[in-house]
């Protein structure tokens, strides 16, 4: 479906003149890229709105986008999937992060989540080409990035801020699930194999 949807804005684009018929496919990538960021945002900000949960609406979008960027995991394979997903999962975060209060068990499991994700982060499927030294950036930033937010918890449970404790620490919690994912039988091959050189990672493509 956001394939199709995808493809029709990009001819409609071409035939208005707005953009030049050079590399369509590279547009409807772009599209695609862009309907599933906005289209799970704006049904995540609607239920946000309703329900009266702004604040802790953006601190989730903003914990989760940088969290997720550095530590990769899990991609469905259809982009109607992933947008469905995205917006039911960012939706459930809220939702269970306003009757979950920071305890024991709940650390223990956010202890875990963060061991899991400093040492095996990033993962990152063998169809993304990266760098080793890439890798190696994304693995600090991501070590730096879990320590503050860690900071965060702890600050906010202190100071009885208990719905942004939770919140963030069920979003680290679910980055975690999702590198979890990756290591399925039938994920291993997509994200947990042994590093590829440039021309194996292009011959998968």
């Amino acid at each position: 479906m956001v394939e199709k949807l995808s493809r029709h804005i990009a001819l409609w684009l071409i035939k208005s003149g707005i953009l030049e018929n050079d590399d369509i496919d590279l547009y409807i990538y772009a599209i695609q890229y862009l309907l599933l960021i906005i289209n799970p945002t704006i049904i995540f900000t609607a239920y946000c709105i309703a329900t009266h949960n702004i604040t802790i609406g953006l601190i989730e979008v903003f914990s989760f986008l940088l969290i997720r960027k550095y530590c990769g995991g899990y991609h469905c394979q259809s982009s109607t999937v992933c947008l469905i997903f995205s917006a039911i999962m960012l939706i459930g975060i809220a939702w269970l992060s306003s009757f979950i209060k920071p305890s024991l068990y709940m650390f223990i499991v956010l202890i875990i989540a963060d061991a899991e994700l400093i040492i095996k982060g990033p993962v990152i499927s063998v169809n993304h080409s990266v760098s080793d030294s890439e890798k190696k950036y994304y693995h600090r930033c991501l070590i730096g990035i879990l320590a503050v937010f860690n900071i965060i918890i702890i600050a906010a449970t202190v100071l009885h801020l208990y719905r942004t404790a939770s919140c963030i620490s069920i979003v680290i919690i679910f980055c975690f699930i999702s590198h979890i994912a990756c290591m399925t039988e039938k994920n291993r091959k997509l994200y947990l194999i042994c590093p590829l050189s440039s021309r194996q990672v292009k011959y998968l493509k």
